[in-house]
């Protein structure tokens, strides 16, 4: 199911708040080539991120990943869940 205007919909929901799995999130971005949809977490205290040593050095909100598809050219759960929780919100 690798199409371009599945992809090119997908892109049109860029900025809009989700929930994935109860936490608030903002879709970022779409890697069509490598299928994944990032999402940025908007959670109350963002997790510390560690330096290039391994040091606490500042937080960030977190960025989570959601491949586009599971089996064969299904949508993934996640992304099925991620697009009802949309459909929710609208109506």
């Amino acid at each position: 199911m690798n199409d371009v205007s599945f992809t090119d919909r997908l892109r049109s929901l860029i900025g809009r708040e989700c929930r994935y799995y109860g936490r608030p999130c903002r879709i970022i971005e779409v890697l069509a080539g490598e299928g994944r949809l990032i999402l940025e977490a908007h959670d109350p205290l963002p997790p510390i991120q560690p330096d290039q040593y391994g040091q606490a050095a500042f937080r960030a909100n977190e960025l989570i990943e959601v491949g586009l598809y599971g089996d064969g050219d299904a949508l993934s759960e996640d992304l099925i869940h991620i697009l009802e929780g949309l459909k929710d919100s609208v109506s």
